[in-house]
């Protein structure tokens, strides 16, 4: 990979400042791995924080990202190669935003938000919808020797929930070729399970495939949505 020395200074210059707000590396973390960009106010719904907390974790960063002042506008870096920089070890050092250390949090906020969804009367917001298309993503993206107990239960807790009501929930999709994609990123993690040999998995793979083969022939075979 390139370096950049010059920005490499700057980069960490201002990261050694930014720093000091308990939240930035979070926020930073959060952002620099969305699978979708999202608008300040719909990252803001996902983490079920207000755009002021945002702003403020963000705060010391505002000469290397962007921050809209409105929440109509998604956070960006100035320079494409910060992205680079902190995805490099030897670059950023103790800014390495590692990718299962940073795609766990916005695997369990998209479990959180679809756990906690049971009002299929009003409609998504889009922290929700965020989450039904791409919690397979993160999860999928996590290193397997990552993966704790306390993950394994939510997992678990997950397919079965996306299990009850699933017509309502994959309605929150919206479209067929997004179910269809969703449907992919399911047998992703069907494999991952498979792959695993541990028994406390059985449980998940039997329910993933009942999901997979239910979801196949009600929406992508009858095309009902």
């Amino acid at each position: 990979m390139e370096s950049h020395n010059g920005l490499d200074s700057l980069f960490t210059q201002v990261l050694d400042s930014a720093k000091e707000h308990s939240d930035f590396l979070f926020v930073l973390g959060i952002t620099m791995f969305l699978h979708e960009p999202l608008k300040l106010w719909q990252l803001a719904q996902l983490l079920k924080w207000s755009t002021y907390d945002i702003r403020s974790a963000l705060e010391g960063s505002l000469s290397i990202l962007y921050v809209p002042e409105g929440g109509n506008d998604v956070i960006r870096p100035y320079h494409a190669s910060l992205q680079d920089f902190l995805n490099d070890l030897g670059q950023s050092g103790n800014y390495f935003l590692g990718s299962a250390t940073n795609h766990k949090p916005l695997f369990n906020t998209s479990a959180r938000l679809i756990l906690e969804d049971t009002d299929f009367f009003t409609k998504s917001g889009q922290g929700v919808y965020y989450a039904y298309r791409n919690w397979c993503y993160h999860l999928c993206s996590l290193i397997n020797d990552n993966i704790t107990s306390t993950d394994r239960t939510t997992i678990v807790a997950l397919i079965e929930r996306l299990s009850q009501d699933c017509g309502a929930r994959l309605a929150r999709l919206k479209s067929h070729k997004v179910v269809k994609m969703w449907l992919g990123k399911l047998e992703g993690v069907i494999a991952w399970a498979k792959v695993r040999e541990q028994n406390d998995f059985d449980t998940l793979i039997e329910m993933g495939e009942q999901l997979q083969a239910y979801v196949h022939v009600r929406f992508v075979c009858q095309n009902i949505l």
